[in-house]
């Protein structure tokens, strides 16, 4: 009998062992190596290929200038949503030091003030490159670049740049800057700053914590999809009146492109194919996978509701609403999931969002 109670009392004190260390080992998630992973593994490689995609910009806006064709005004376009496409894959990462310097507002700043850019034109004897610096963003930027090559035809924009000075020069001093403030961008990450591994190696903790600037990055992203890219153009946030013209990248045609890339960041910096994720994070607190189910069906169904679109976002607006809702419905519902469900596992203090478009 006692070699019976022996044995019950070694397999409750093994049972106890047991669970302290798996509480120990969920309380000492290796935080600082999900920073460094996702820096390395995501961050610092987006960063740079939107920078090496910008420089491609500039120089196809040179090619451009200097044989001003049709045909190689359609390489200049394509390349211009390349561009975009590259920074709604870094937008999530507007954190720290980034955004302390603003560089989202130097980057892509929108919508476009395309009447304020024409009456730049008009106003001024000449374009020249102190005259550009001294712009609002919501006239150059990448927004301000897309007006210019977007605007109208093909043939016709071809027309406007041969038969203007003036707009060829806007259009090379704003590439110009462009070129700059990315490669600006990829330095403060780097080496002027070398941001990167301030970020990594931060012990700040609550709402100057590195991952919670990272999680609320990824927060900021979703809630401006829902409020600025969908919602208010839509007449589904807080009023009933569209406005097709408040969409990012609607000269293009590229809204729901950009918002489909903007969910694979998403989906990337969570799940992190390549290493460490958020999802590894959340794991190790609920000692289950039904959260991280839930984003990835989430981005799944968001990404869904993109390709059920079949028009450009300007025309859905009004010819297709109820997709367009559904959007907005799916948008929201991961919204939900970052902003509740996630924060509370993760103890994250949600900070305000930017909500100037992206």
């Amino acid at each position: 009998m006692k070699k019976i109670n022996l044995i019950l009392i070694a397999l409750l004190l093994f049972t106890c062992d047991s669970k302290t260390d798996t509480n120990n080992e969920t309380s000492t998630f290796q935080v600082k190596e999900l920073l460094s992973q996702l820096t390395n593994q995501q961050i610092l490689p987006n960063v740079l290929e939107f920078k090496n995609q910008a420089n491609t910009l500039n120089t196809n806006v040179e090619s451009y200038l200097a044989n001003t064709n049709e045909g190689n005004l359609i390489v200049l376009r394509n390349q211009w949503k390349q561009t975009a496409l590259a920074y709604a894959n870094i937008y999530a990462f507007n954190i720290g030091s980034v955004r302390d310097q603003f560089m989202h507002q130097a980057l892509y700043n929108w919508p476009t003030l395309s009447n304020a850019l024409e009456n730049v034109l008009i106003n001024n004897a000449e374009i020249t490159e102190e005259l550009i610096s001294s712009l609002s963003p919501q006239i150059k930027t990448l927004s301000g670049l897309e007006y210019l090559l977007f605007n109208d035809t093909t043939t016709t924009i071809n027309n406007q740049f041969s038969a203007s000075e003036k707009r060829k020069n806007y259009l090379k001093y704003t590439a110009i800057e462009f070129k700059v403030q990315a490669e600006r961008l990829n330095s403060i990450w780097t080496t002027s700053e070398d941001y990167a591994n301030t970020f990594i190696n931060s012990d700040a903790n609550g709402i100057h914590g590195s991952f919670n600037k990272l999680y609320n990055g990824l927060y900021n992203l979703i809630d401006t999809a829902k409020i600025k890219k969908v919602g208010k153009p839509a007449g589904l946030e807080n009023s009933t009146n569209t406005n097709p013209e408040l969409l990012q990248a609607y000269f293009s045609s590229t809204s729901l492109n950009i918002l489909k890339e903007n969910m694979n960041s998403i989906e990337s910096t969570y799940f992190n194919p390549n290493g460490l994720g958020i999802d590894d994070y959340v794991y190790s607190i609920t000692n289950n996978a039904d959260l991280n189910n839930s984003v990835q069906n989430k981005i799944d169904a968001i990404k869904d509701a993109i390709d059920a679109i079949p028009v450009p976002l300007y025309n859905a607006i009004t010819s297709h609403p109820s997709e367009v809702e559904v959007l907005y419905n799916e948008i929201e519902a991961l919204d939900i999931l970052f902003s509740v469900d996630i924060r509370s596992i993760l103890s994250i203090i949600i900070t305000s969002t930017d909500n100037d478009g992206d």
